[in-house]
């Protein structure tokens, strides 16, 4: 039976880890949607200063050969390289750390939520370190640690 796009997408993320690193890009996503002759494989990482359209250029090439090379993919695919969009979810601290000093929206996870803490915050992002994410909301300044965090979201200006 050939693997799910999920099963996939944890080999691809394999193969693609390594190229990302060597070019100090921050792997953020794999997914694969389609089936079998129509896939869409999208790669999305990220850097401090941002993935210029050379840098995709050359991390699709690169992520291409190495797709072809292991051969991970049965039949023809279309192969997306980019970075996050503004709206995309930051999951990681050094997703986070790109955004101090902007106002973002943490979502907690249901654990911290059936602990009775709130499940959402709004504030400005402050810091970024091992107790968790700073953020001034109103006057108050709040630590979420990062266990109790699911995901967070850049809040946008308009």
């Amino acid at each position: 039976m050939p693997p799910s796009n999920d099963e996939l997408a944890t080999r691809i993320r394999a193969v693609v880890g390594p190229v990302l690193d060597e070019h100090d890009v921050e792997l953020v996503e794999v997914e694969v949607r389609g089936a079998r002759g129509s896939r869409v494989v999208a790669v999305v990482g990220d850097k401090d200063d941002g993935l210029d359209l050379d840098l995709i250029a050359d991390l699709s090439r690169t992520i291409g050969d190495r797709l072809d090379e292991d051969d991970l993919i049965d039949g023809k695919y279309t192969l997306e390289v980019s970075s996050p969009g503004v709206d995309r979810p930051l999951r990681t601290q050094q997703a986070f750390r790109r955004n101090i000093g902007r106002d973002v929206r943490v979502v907690r996870n249901r654990d911290a939520i059936d602990r009775g803490e709130k499940g959402e915050l709004t504030g400005t992002l402050e810091a970024v370190d091992e107790d968790g994410l700073t953020l001034t909301v109103g006057k108050d300044t709040v630590v979420v640690p990062h266990d109790d965090v699911d995901h967070g979201k850049v809040v946008l200006p308009w």
